[in-house]
């Protein structure tokens, strides 16, 4: 290699390393300062039996804890239901198991762990037995990385 040609190279390679460096530097820097949500994502739904809130500690890859509220549609507590739920990604066909909530408090119930195992749009089916009749509805949520 010439002497000019080595010349020309070390400074390319400086450019090269720090421009590398400062992607590097932003990248992090984007990684901290990129908005995440303050808390649970809290979602309303409703049948023609029930109004449901759902509140859903992290929506991403990997098992979430849950907590669910039922009311009648005039609001009142529902005290002697049984709540499960099932994650559901339709766009595969892919069904997690049901999971039973537990009671925590008349009309409410907490799952511990429901798997949502792919980003995309996901489906949780909540199953709301009252002994005498059980409601069915469905939420779509967005699961991300």
């Amino acid at each position: 290699m010439s002497e000019q040609a080595e010349n020309t190279a070390a400074p390319r390679k400086g450019v090269l390393l720090a421009g590398g460096a400062v992607v590097i530097v932003l990248a992090a820097i984007a990684w901290f300062v990129w908005p995440r949500p303050a808390g649970p994502l809290v979602l309303k739904a409703g049948s023609p039996q029930h109004l449901v809130t759902i509140s859903i500690d992290s929506v991403r890859i990997g098992s979430t804890a849950i907590d669910i509220s039922v009311t009648d549609r005039t609001g009142a507590t529902k005290h002697h239901a049984a709540v499960s739920i099932q994650a559901n990604q339709p766009l595969t066909g892919h069904a997690g198991e049901p999971v039973a909530a537990m009671a925590t408090g008349p009309g409410h119930f907490h799952a511990a762990a429901v798997p949502l195992m792919m980003t995309g749009p996901w489906e949780l089916r909540l199953s709301i037995d009252e002994h005498d009749s059980v409601d069915e509805l469905a939420v779509p949520i967005w699961v991300g990385g």
